[in-house]
């Protein structure tokens, strides 16, 4: 089975073309749709049909109490076993439903369960030519995942193991209850990065807003930028780096875990837990140092 694109780049030249939160000229990519496309394609239109009606309880779909109940309706619409390079041609084909209600919310958990029921384990995700952004890409990953342009919330949410890379900005919640894994937004993102998440590692190479680490458990957040208030958040375990500065309430109400801070910080709010600055410890559980 061949696949076409027009103009006649092979998938890795057009990958290696795109720069991070940069739209190219790619505005409307063109792919030669094919019997594997068409199956996938009306999978996604079908679903994201059942999706709007079920979000409007015109529809009355059982769904298994250890399913979330979108990503369950867009797995029952996505066929099997799709390769690689097929998954990509959808990413770029998805654009054509932009308009439509709900493609922020569902398209993500459709590309998540088109991966996730494929027998590859590298994927690359295109959204530099969207305008809109993609929520819960990777939801309960364990694929290597590149994502070019930028991505919606919940990035990576119940992430199991595999690594996830988005080369552009995301939006709140990355990474939200994973439990293993690596993800790595190469961008800025939103707010509760890594919340109550068990293991994994969470690296933002920008900056994050407020309440990074919100009731973590474990694993290792690191922000190279800057980050909100609230930093640490309820914590319960794991660890926070955070090589910029950091804004209010640093440590409130976490019980366990560390939070390193490498720049400044506008205030602490500790009850138990050790936060270190610039690596001095400033705090001991409950004891100011």
């Amino acid at each position: 089975m061949t696949h076409n694109l027009e103009p006649k780049l092979y998938f890795g030249d057009l990958f290696d073309q795109l720069k991070p939160e940069e739209k190219v000229e790619i505005i409307k990519p063109k792919v030669k749709r094919n019997e594997t496309l068409d199956l996938i394609v009306n999978g996604y239109e079908k679903g994201l049909e059942n999706f709007g009606l079920y979000l409007e309880h015109k529809l009355k779909i059982k769904i298994p109490e250890s399913e979330f109940s979108w990503y369950y309706i867009a797995k029952l619409s996505a066929p099997s076993e799709i390769q690689s390079k097929e998954i990509t041609e959808f990413s770029l084909l998805s654009g054509e439903h932009e308009n439509k209600k709900d493609f922020e919310h569902f398209t993500g958990f459709y590309l998540s369960a088109l991966i996730n029921g494929s027998r590859d384990k590298d994927f690359k995700i295109i959204t530099n030519y969207l305008s809109k952004t993609i929520n819960n890409i990777g939801y309960k990953n364990n694929k290597n995942i590149d994502v070019n342009g930028n991505a919606g919330y919940g990035v990576g949410e119940g992430m199991n193991r595999g690594k996830i890379t988005i080369n552009g900005n995301a939006e709140d919640w990355v990474g939200n209850g994973m439990k293993g894994g690596d993800i790595t937004v190469n961008g800025n993102t939103g707010d509760v990065v890594g919340g109550r998440m068990e293991g994994g590692e969470i690296t933002i190479n920008g900056n994050a807003e407020d309440w990074v680490g919100f009731g973590m458990k474990g694993g290792e957040i690191t922000v190279n930028g800057n980050a909100g208030g609230l930093v640490g958040l309820g914590m319960e375990g794991g660890e926070i780096t955070v090589n910029g500065n950091a804004g209010l309430a640093v440590g409130h109400a976490m019980s366990r875990g560390k939070i390193h801070l490498n720049g400044d910080y506008e205030s602490l709010s500790i009850y138990v837990g050790n936060i270190y600055h610039k690596g001095k410890l400033i705090v001991e559980n409950r004891r100011r140092v």
